[in-house]
């Protein structure tokens, strides 16, 4: 389970509460090279971007995604197996936005589920507003995190980089080029529908990506043209904060508790 997955998630849930309220109203993604000797020649771009992806041994860092299914945020490390992902979703014709954060340490997971601007609404389940730690044997579905399990990538800015088609470096830290949205694999930056509409557009779509001055990878922004219906639209990953963000952690014992019955119905859904 990684955080496009829970992501997902999230959308399954957001469709039972407004069913609801209708109702009532990885292995680390790449293993960086040991330090080169600083006689070495500069690396080419999509070696250097590679490179700059974030692996278990980067250690803490924050990462923000949009222009997916829904705004994302959060914090991980990887060399301690742990994260923390906020994931937005809004539904316009209920009017309400729902909040769905997900905790991840080692072998636990906690859930927080609230509804914002969902005053006057009925139907929509009471949960507490304390993190709910989720009991594995009562998920139902591979889409919701029960532990850790190899995430390095939040952003899954590998599945941009690995498709690189051609890049060049056009500053110092700034590389832009193309890459192949049809090798994406399961990641979220266009669902099917919008991959199919781009036919051949897909297979040199444009992107743009920095590093920091240590190399490290801190924005990859790809630049989906329009097709059919969609008009154009960016995915922005950003990461930032390496090293000294907070490790997301356990939550103190008066904060958390078992999940609710209600709980496991909507991340079942």
């Amino acid at each position: 389970m990684n955080v496009a997955e829970a992501r997902r998630a999230g959308l399954g849930v957001l469709l039972a509460v407004s069913v609801a309220a209708a109702g009532g109203c990885g292995v680390a993604d790449a293993v960086k090279d040991a330090g080169a000797p600083a006689s070495a020649k500069p690396l080419a771009p999509r070696d250097a971007l590679l490179k700059a992806l974030p692996d278990a041994s980067t250690g803490s860092f924050r990462f923000t995604i949009s222009g997916g299914e829904a705004p994302t945020a959060g914090e991980i490390d990887a060399g301690r197996q742990s994260y923390r992902v906020g994931f937005r979703y809004r539904e316009p014709e209920a009017g309400f936005t729902l909040h769905s954060d997900y905790l991840v340490v080692k072998k636990q997971s906690w859930i927080k589920i609230s509804f914002k601007g969902a005053e006057g609404l009925t139907g929509l389940p009471k949960l507490p507003k304390k993190w709910m730690l989720l009991d594995p044997a009562k998920v139902k579905t591979e889409d919701v995190p029960v532990a850790y399990d190899n995430e390095t990538d939040p952003g899954e800015a590998g599945a941009v980089l690995r498709a690189i088609v051609d890049v060049k470096q056009t500053g110092a830290g700034r590389f832009a080029g193309t890459t192949d949205l049809t090798l994406k694999g399961e990641s979220d930056i266009v669902d099917d529908a919008r991959l199919k509409a781009l036919g051949e557009q897909a297979k040199a779509v444009p992107f743009e990506a920095t590093v920091d001055s240590q190399g490290r990878l801190t924005s990859t922004i790809v630049k989906i043209p329009a097709a059919g219906k969609a008009k154009a639209s960016r995915y922005v990953i950003t990461y930032a904060g390496y090293g000294t963000t907070p490790t997301p952690a356990a939550p103190p014992a008066d904060e958390q508790q078992p999940a609710t019955k209600d709980a496991y119905q909507l991340i079942n859904a």
